[in-house]
């Protein structure tokens, strides 16, 4: 907005009149800049306590697969070790099932509106350390809630109090569908309410890949829904009373959905559409509309300025934004013309929507439905008619003989549309991951937009004298350049005589070519195919491969995939290694859900070779994850004497499905074992070097000697890697090591020193020979590790580091570590600043 006050004249174009109005909005741009950073007030800081006593109100309550979660507000200060700030803050209660599947004594008791006493371990989250993260603190205070309390044990209702009505209604409707199966009730609640806790994992799959998983958002889709539903059934009544019943229905239903940012942006801009007068004729109802959206998200921002931030509420207001001023236009494109109105109608909405949010989808969730706008065109009516059938069902729940049969036709609807959905995503390329494309897509996608909206000539007006404007100005500075420029030009035309020569056959190669260019564009005419498409076509490619991601130097990330390894090599020329790929649980893949997101957010696209240190879960879980991902050159394994593709190889005592095998406790499964089936395989031994780029080698320091009878032959026969620049810089890799495998290594003569040193085994006290670490001298240790039982990084580790005066860094403090060697000095980058 500066440029355009110095470099933009408005009476050349609009007029004088706007002047003050940019300058208004300048202003108005700085002060809610400023006024915005007081959401950072919001964020709690990172606390972790456990075992304290709290006291508070139970404000929601509902059982799901695990056990049962709800709100809970601490009434009373906590007296806690840490400091820390408890009293008048909201969390999200989490009480698990025993072995036997039971709630603690006193929990199947409690009720919304109840003020209850329990032991508890209170979690207020980290920020991101690992780019593509999901930023949990930021999640939290968009909704009012500073973390997580988990129960530790009995609970005591020191008051009974009344649960509100939303909670009543929702309670009623799920002892209403009791009866019916869990998974179809679920999905059921989910698009009703929001709410997907009680939905399996397996069962949204196929909503995600299909692109249809927004009909669990509760945003502006069911709004609108609700809207025309009730408008149209209370048809019979006077304009005032319509408008106030309607408005009712839609601030109850806001609160059924728990008010949620986006539902709280549908609701309000139906209310002003409801109470404000739209204009005459469709494009000002449209440019009501607008400001009806705009006015939505100021109140929000003044309400919660960190809102803005929250991708919930940016996809529905895009969403939105799309269907208000994109449909229009798509539905006056000559093959859409004709269609039947109704079709016509859901066609220009859905692409309109997904077309707005397209850039934003990507960002966030780096995949894209390739099937979506046909998913959601041949599923809209159905899905809206499920909803509006259950949701008069919930308004009706009071009545069971009339609500009952509402719920059973919009199951049986929604057991179709669930089949239905599945057989879709089956079809190959259904959905596609897709590498962060940055900011010059988001300027491409947009100004097409603009280009739609505006005119092609009057962009092409405003850019042209933009440009103008902008060489005036810079026309006296472009003249002087050019005089000091040509003593510089002159010195290098004698440096390299060639030069010339090379510009003249440049020059003859442009000539000869641009009749074949006439002749082509001629040809493109004929086709009906103007240049601009092609070129458009073009450049959206070329944005979406983007390939401009190389580092400029040797760099070594630490990536924080919890308790567990996963370190990405990268050199000059983009050749890219990855050791290890960190835990695998069954709640959690660090493949799926941190490695493949941080690669694809940093427009990482392919792995030429994929090491896997030694056969355990925690550094080889979320292999499976990569390599369904991500195109791999080929996997290495240690020289360590098992097989690692035997089928045969389970323990004892485990069935064929088992997900562990004779490996180790959470080995390699069956899944991986296929994959590498089928992937280029390289044992790696002592010896053994890969040579990178310019002067980049990779060398295995072990295993060498087999070892038997260790505490854990594993980890005493992982790989050790030696990375080592032109320079000399050099980064020591050392998987699990132990104490065994550290002594072979210090009798062997291998050169071990290294710059940077991993700590083995995240820094246990068995992996802890002095007589070897002795020998290396690093500038820093890192060590990666998360939430773990086995007292991970040893006391005894950390003080040795300590007292040599090494700088430490930990994933878990640190988030994701990036180590940069330039030939000359080591740059440690962490993900999150730490946290004292």
């Amino acid at each position: 907005m500066l440029l355009r006050i110095l470099f933009w004249r408005p009476r050349d174009f609009f007029g004088p009149e706007l002047r003050p109005e940019i300058l208004i909005l300048c202003a108005s741009i700085l002060v809610g800049f400023g006024f915005g950073q007081t959401g950072k007030l919001a964020l709690a800081p990172p606390l972790t306590v456990s075992h304290v006593q709290v006291a508070g109100e139970l404000q929601d309550w509902s059982l799901h697969e695990e056990g049962a979660v709800g709100l809970f507000e601490i009434q009373e200060p906590v007296d806690v070790p840490e400091p820390g700030d408890f009293f008048k803050k909201k969390y999200r209660l989490r009480v698990y099932f025993d072995a036997e599947g039971n709630l603690p004594a006193g929990w199947d008791l409690v009720r919304p509106g109840d003020t209850l006493a329990f032991t508890a371990k209170i979690e207020q989250p980290k920020p991101p350390g690992t780019q593509g993260q999901f930023d949990y603190p930021l999640y939290n205070a968009v909704r009012g809630l500073s973390g997580w309390i988990t129960a530790q044990g009995e609970v005591e209702i020191l008051r009974t109090g009344t649960a509100g009505l939303s909670w009543r209604v929702r309670n009623h409707v799920q002892k209403l569908l009791v009866d019916y199966p869990q998974a179809q009730t679920s999905l059921l609640e989910g698009i009703l309410f929001g709410d997907t806790s009680r939905i399996p994992e397996e069962a949204l799959e196929s909503y995600r890949i299909t692109g249809v998983y927004h009909v669990f958002s509760a945003s502006g889709s069911n709004v609108a829904f609700l809207l025309l539903l009730c408008w149209n059934f209370l048809f019979f009544l006077p304009r005032l009373w319509r408008v106030g019943i309607t408005l009712a229905l839609l601030v109850f239903y806001a609160l059924l959905c728990g008010g949620n940012p986006p539902i709280l942006r549908a609701t309000i801009m139906a209310g002003f559409v409801l109470l404000g007068r739209l204009g005459k004729g469709r494009e000002a109802g449209r440019g009501n509309s607008c400001r009806s959206l705009l006015l939505a998200a100021f109140l929000l921002f003044m309400w919660q300025p960190l809102i803005l931030k929250d991708i919930g509420f940016q996809l529905s207001f895009m969403a939105t934004w799309g269907i208000l001023v994109l449909s229009a236009d798509l539905e006056k494109m000559s093959w859409v013309r004709d269609w039947p109105k109704s079709i016509k109608n859901a066609f220009s909405m859905t692409c309109a929507a997904q077309a707005a949010t397209l850039p934003l989808m990507i960002s966030a969730f780096h995949r894209l439905s390739i099937i979506g706008v046909l998913a959601n065109l041949l599923a809209l009516f159905v899905l809206g008619s499920i909803f509006e059938l259950g949701i008069l069902a919930v308004f009706l729940s009071f009545i069971p003989q009339i609500a009952l049969p509402l719920f059973q036709v919009s199951l049986w609807l929604l057991t179709g549309v669930s089949e239905f959905l599945m057989q879709l995503a089956r079809i190959p390329w259904a959905d596609v991951w897709v590498v962060n494309p940055g900011p010059l897509f988001w300027v491409y996608w947009y100004g097409w937009f603009l280009v739609l909206l505006v005119g092609k000539e009057k962009v092409g007006f405003m850019i042209r004298m933009g440009l103008g404007n902008l060489y005036r100005v810079g026309q006296p500075w472009i003249a002087r350049g050019v005089v000091l420029m040509r003593p510089l030009g002159a010195a290098l035309q004698k440096a390299m005589p060639q030069s010339e020569r090379w510009w003249s056959k440049c020059r003859e190669f442009i000539n000869q070519n641009r009749k074949s260019q006439e002749s082509s564009r001629a040809g493109w005419a004929k086709l009906g195919i103007k240049g601009e498409r092609v070129l458009a076509v073009v450049l959206l490619l070329l944005f979406l491969w983007s390939p401009w991601h190389a580092p400029g130097v040797l760099q070594v990330t630490f990536i924080d995939v919890g308790q567990g390894d996963c370190i990405l090599i990268e050199t000059p020329e983009e050749i890219r290694i990855m050791v290890d790929t960190g835990p695998k649980t069954s709640t959690f893949d660090a493949g799926e859900r941190v490695i493949v997101p941080y690669l694809l957010q940093r427009g990482i696209k392919r792995l030429d070779a994929l090491i896997l240190t030694h056969p355990h879960g925690d550094h080889v879980g979320g292999a499976g994850a990569i390599l369904d991902t991500i195109p791999v050159g080929w996997v290495g394994i240690p020289e360590d004497g098992l097989d690692w593709l035997s089928y045969d190889s389970f323990g004892e005592g485990q069935t064929e499905d088992s997900s562990q095998n004779g490996w180790g406790e959470g080995g390699p499964d069956r899944e991986l074992i296929k994959m590498l089936e089928k992937m280029p395989l390289e044992r790696l031994f002592r010896g053994d070097q890969l040579t990178l780029d310019s002067q980049i080698t990779l060398t295995v320091i072990a295993p060498g000697e087999v070892l038997r009878g260790t505490k854990s032959d594993e980890n005493n026969n992982c790989l050790v890697l030696r990375l080592e620049n032109q320079a000399g810089q050099s980064v020591l890799l050392t998987g699990d090591m132990e104490e065994e495998q550290m002594e072979e290594i210090y009798g062997s003569g291998q050169s071990y020193e290294a710059d940077v040193f991993k700590i083995p085994h995240h820094g246990s006290r068995y992996s802890l020979m002095t007589d070897m670490l002795a020998q290396i001298n690093p500038q820093a240790v890192v060590i990666p590790v998360g939430k773990n039982s086995f007292g991970h990084p040893s006391p005894q580790v950390l003080e040795y580091w300590s007292e040599r005066q090494v700088p430490i860094y930990r994933t878990d403090e640190d988030g994701t570590i990036q180590i940069k060697l330039d030939g000359t000095s080591v740059e440690v980058i962490t993900g999150r600043s730490r946290i004292n």
